[in-house]
């Protein structure tokens, strides 16, 4: 008699994988969602905080001279193409394989301010970042973010 799996073992190893499978799949999807909010909750508090610790630095956000500082002179967070970019322009974060999920601009002024905006109708990735809790405050702030002193941003329940 020879050893080895009958048809009806190997076919129920491969239904028991199909359902491992159909459980882990969607859990794994939920997991990747919440690195990308965790991560773009953690850019957004580091641009703040860079922008404020500049601004505190230099007394304004302007770099030498009158020219308007550049976003790679302000922060190392990852904002597409606009490291040689004036920080009082628009720059984008880029979520979820969207370029221009959150738009991001500094104020100067007194007090300086930054300012994020959001893709309207973004889908995927990018809608489901956009749509969370921790990140609301940073929207609801329509006339930006005061930077300086005090760049906190609490949420209330």
């Amino acid at each position: 008699m020879k050893k080895g799996f009958t048809m009806i073992e190997l076919i129920f190893v491969i239904v028991i994988l199909g359902i491992l499978a159909s459980v882990a799949i969607p859990r794994l999807a939920a997991t990747r969602e919440d690195a990308e909010i965790s991560a773009a909750v953690a850019n957004l508090r580091t641009l703040v905080s860079d922008a404020s610790a500049y601004y505190t630095a230099k007394g304004s956000l302007k770099s030498s001279g009158d020219a308007d500082a550049k976003w790679s002179e302000i922060t190392n967070v990852p904002l597409g193409s606009a490291a040689s970019t004036n920080a009082t322009t628009d720059a984008n974060l880029k979520i979820g394989g969207v370029d221009d999920c959150i738009k991001v601009k500094l104020e100067n002024g007194t007090p300086a301010k930054i300012k994020f905006t959001k893709k309207d109708n973004a889908t995927g990735t990018c809608g489901e970042v956009l749509k969370s809790d921790p990140l609301q405050p940073y929207f609801n702030a329509t006339d930006g973010i005061p930077i300086g002193s005090s760049t906190s941003v609490y949420t209330t329940k």
